[in-house]
């Protein structure tokens, strides 16, 4: 599964085309996410290759620091606004739609999170 998304992200560039590849990619991704607890390092890591694939290397490493701080909040609106692009490149496909309401919902969920980590500390 590893090398898959490592295959896929040799592939993609931001300019998302909405290709058979591309889904499979982003659905293998959050196949992936959906088995990990929102907070949790391995919820990171997942965000951090998301964003790769979606081509947005900045921001895939500030998505590698602490949940609590404001640069791990601005990375994942970052990965929220390059997944709505997305979202809204593939309005056509019933399927890919419903997979990226899911990973926008996800976002927003560690989003939260990750401020009430950074108010309760």
């Amino acid at each position: 599964m590893r090398c898959n998304i490592i295959a896929m992200l040799a592939l993609v560039s931001f300019s998302m085309a909405w290709t058979f590849p591309q889904k499979v990619g982003i659905y293998a991704m959050i196949q992936k996410l959906a088995q990990f607890k929102t907070g949790s390092m391995e919820e990171q890591i997942v965000y951090g290759k998301l964003s790769m694939f979606l081509g947005d290397w900045r921001n895939s490493a500030k998505l590698s620091s602490n949940m609590a701080s404001s640069q791990y909040r601005d990375a994942l609106f970052a990965l929220l606004s390059n997944v709505n692009t997305v979202r809204s490149d593939a309005i056509n496909d019933t399927s890919g739609v419903d997979n990226l309401e899911y990973l926008v919902g996800r976002i927003r969920q560690s989003y939260a999170n990750s401020l009430h980590q950074f108010f309760g500390q």
